[in-house]
Parts: C-alpha cells; structure tokens; sequence
C-alpha cells in the first residue's frame, strides 16, 4: 500500500501536533509542581495588598517570579527555577508581613485611599488621585526602609491629597454635567426668558457644593438638590425654547395660555372628570389630587381584602360542614368593618390616614407636624392626638405600636436616634393623656429613614416620609 505525499504531510503534521501538546502538557504540569508554593505567598500577599502597602518587597517578589516563568519557558535548569522561586517566595512572605506594620502606621491614610477608592476619584479627580497615590507610595517605601518618621509625614500628606481628591470626585459625580449644562443654558441666553428658573438652579447647585464640602458622607441630601439643580437648568431650558415663539410673536398669549391647560384636560379626562378652567387652575388640580388618593386608597384596601378573601377561603376548605364557625367569623369581619368606618369618622380632611394591616389597623396622622430637628410635640396638635385616643378607644385591650419615620437626608445614626425621639414622645403624650392605657399596652419604635413610603427625591415625598404611625394591635 502506497502513501502519497499529501497524506505523508498530514501524518507529521498530526505528530507535530501531539508532540507540542505532549511538551505543553509536560510543561503545565512541571510549572504547577515548581510553582505551586510561590503561587500561595503570591495570592497572600495579593489579598493583603502588599503592591500597594509594601511595594518595594512585592516589586523585589515580582522580579524572580517572573525570572522564573521565563526560566521554566526557555527551559532554563530546575535548580535555577527552583532559586528564583525561593527568593520569590521569601519576598512574597516579607512582604505579607511588611503589610501588618503598615497597616498600624498608616492606618488613616489607607482609609482615606479608601473612601477615595469607593469615590472613583481615579476617573473623577485623576489628578489629586495620582498625586496621592505617590505620596503615599513613599510613605510605604520609607516605612519598609525602616524610617517610620519619614513615612508617617508622607502619610499624613497622602491622606490629605486622598480626602481632597474623594471630595473633588463625588463634586464631580453630583455637579459637573449640572455645571455644563448652566454654562449651556447661559451660552444659549435663557436668562433673557428664564432668568429666575436659570438662577434658582445656579442657586441649587452652589447650595449642593456646601453641603458636600460641609459632609461629603451623607449624599443623599446634596444628590437630590444636584439632581433639582439639574432639572431646574433643563426646565429653564425648556422655558425658553417655549417662550421663544411668544416673543417673537409667533403664538399669541392667549394661544400659550390655552395650550398650557390641555396636560390638566387629558388628566382630568383619564380620571373621568371635567377640567374647568374659569377660575384659574385650582379647582381641576385640587378635584385630580382628591381622585387620585380616593383611587391610591380604594388599592391598597383592594388588596387588604384580597388577603383577607384568601385567608377566608383557606379557613374554609378546611372547615366545610361547619356553618356556624363561619356565620360567626363573618359577623366578627362586618364588626371590624364597623369600628374601622367609626375610627375614619372621627378625622377630618388632610388629619390622617386610616388603613388596615391585616387585622391590624394603622392611624397615620399625616397632620401631626414637627419641628426640623426637633422631637417637641407643639400644642397645636393636641386636639389631633385626642382623636387618635379615641380611635384606640373603639379598640379595647389592644397593644398600640408608635412608629417614628425619617426622610433620607441627614445621617442614618442621627435620624434613627430622632425617628425614637419622636415616637417616644407621642407614647409619652398617650399614656399621660389617654384612659385606660398603661406603659406595657404601648411601644415606641424608630426606623429612622429604613420605610420611606413615598420618593424621598420630591419635597411632598420627603414630607410624607417624616411621619409618625400608629398601629393597633386588637386584643382578639
């Protein structure tokens, strides 16, 4: 049998192949018996990141690691390997416990490079990070050299930089496309249609930039003005662009009078109501506002009673046959029903919300207001809080839970510590006003700002949210 010469080249190529696969597989597995010790200091020392905490013992390490992968891949002896291996490993461990003196001496200074870390002041404020990081790379180096004066003063400096370019960043993550767009706008001379809209935005944004500088770790204040200020100069933008034709006499004024009223006609349609307009804007908003919570309540004890109808169905199957456990259940819910009904009668419009939880029932009094800052209860609500002692009346026996709730801005501590303020304070009235009440029947719970119930982005959200709730716990 003969072979011809195209079938012969593929044959010694097929060997070639095997042969190279052979060699590599040979090589992987002599790479992982050599290095396998070294590979262990390696990834210690990067967890405890000596690159950066003790980089002259990490960059010394690095060096004969890769000496000898390059060794092993020229197929240099294995006792030459095996030397810069050892060395490799030393340095490795030195380095590892280069990082525990470090992390005493430059203890703020690596929590600083931290919190600038989380801030990506890398890609925010490139230049203060890269200023810092040398720094703070001396710092290290000195330290490892054993002039711990020396690097405690260079540390001290790099902790500076690290805090000024953490600051610079989160300003650049919150301000700056706030501050490319007011420079826009004024490019573009909105002011000569919408100065005030331009300038409460500039206004925004200079009051956002002092509450960061003033405290950079509680964002969620300055984040909401920035992102106002933002749409501040966008709706001054808008402004303009819609006045434009009014000026230029394109569109009469009563033209753009009447286009603006076509947003509130079609949400009064949707709501199946008429949009008259005779008297201003008023009457149609307030008729939307009032639909729209008559609807946002009619939900949630729409899916109060699917609960309740699931519950029901359950005790059912699991009780057929017996009609009289039944009939009484029923009149016990239609008895619930009642006292629920009474206690709405007793608040007015805009006092509070009545909902139930379950067989709980939850007394918001949207009109109990404190002052900023403060957990006084002002005498001006004395006469609300009577009607909620006489909503716990209509529930004798019960167990009465007082919830105090934050909005977000401010620090978590301070509005947990105010969130209880608050509540204590409510308990308090209650059990020195209220009959029949004793310390055991009411707690006082604070959540701070952990159950927001509306957008803390909106200033009516961030109100609904400084709230205080009651619930009722009936006895039976």
């Amino acid at each position: 049998m003969s072979i011809n010469s195209k079938t012969c080249s593929q044959i010694v190529a097929l060997l070639v192949a095997g042969l190279f696969a052979i060699t590599t597989f040979a090589q992987d597995d002599l790479r992982s018996s050599l290095f396998a010790q070294t590979d262990e200091a390696l990834i210690a020392a990067n967890q405890a990141r000596a690159s950066i905490l003790a980089p002259k013992a990490y960059s010394e390490a690095t060096k004969y690691y890769r000496s000898a992968e390059d060794k092993l891949k020229r197929g240099r002896g294995i006792d030459s390997i095996k030397k810069d291996l050892d060395a490799a490993t030393k340095s490795f461990l030195l380095s590892v416990d280069a990082t525990q003196l470090a992390g005493i001496t430059l203890g703020s200074a690596i929590e600083a490079r931290d919190d600038a870390e989380a801030a990506n002041a890398a890609k925010f404020a490139t230049e203060e990070w890269q200023d810092a990081e040398r720094e703070f790379a001396s710092a290290a180096g000195r330290l490892e050299d054993g002039n711990v004066n020396a690097a405690r003063a260079d540390a001290e400096d790099a902790e500076s930089q690290y805090r000024a370019a953490e600051l610079a960043a989160i300003k650049a993550n919150y301000l700056d496309e706030t501050r490319r767009l007011i420079a826009q706008a004024k490019r573009d001379k909105v002011d000569r249609l919408a100065p005030k809209t331009l300038a409460k935005a500039e206004s925004m944004l200079a009051s956002a930039e002092k509450a960061l500088t003033e405290n950079r770790y509680d964002t969620d204040e300055p984040r909401s003005i920035a992102r106002q200020a933002k749409y501040e100069v966008k709706h001054a933008m808008y402004l303009a662009r819609t006045l434009e034709p009014v000026r230029e006499r394109d569109l009469s004024l009563e033209d753009f009078a009447l286009s603006t009223e076509q947003p509130v006609v079609r949400i009064s349609s949707t709501l199946d109501l008429v949009a008259e307009f005779d008297q201003g804007y008023d009457a149609p908003t307030e008729a939307a506002t009032n639909r729209i919570e008559e609807l946002q309540k009619d939900s949630y004890e729409l899916s109060e009673r699917l609960i309740q109808i699931a519950a029901l169905e359950t005790e059912i199957q699991g009780l057929e046959g017996q009609l009289g456990i039944q009939s009484a259940r029923l009149e016990d819910q239609e008895e619930q029903r009642r006292k629920f009904r009474q206690v709405e009668s007793y608040f007015g419009p805009g006092e509070a919300q009545i909902l139930t939880q379950g067989q709980n029932i939850l007394i918001r009094p949207v009109g109990l207001v404190f002052a900023t800052g403060s957990a006084q209860i002002e005498t001006q609500y004395f006469g609300l809080l009577r009607k909620v002692q006489d909503a716990i009346l209509v529930y004798p026996g019960s167990k009465i839970v007082v919830e105090g709730h934050t909005d977000s801005f401010g620090g978590d501590e301070s509005n947990l510590q105010l969130s209880e303020q608050r509540a204590n304070a409510v308990r308090s009235y209650l059990l020195a006003n209220a009959e029949g009440l004793s310390a055991a029947d009411v707690e006082a719970v604070g959540f701070g700002e952990a159950r927001p119930v509306a957008n803390n982005e909106t200033l009516d959200g961030r109100a609904k949210n400084r709230r205080i709730d009651l619930v009722i716990r009936p006895s039976n």
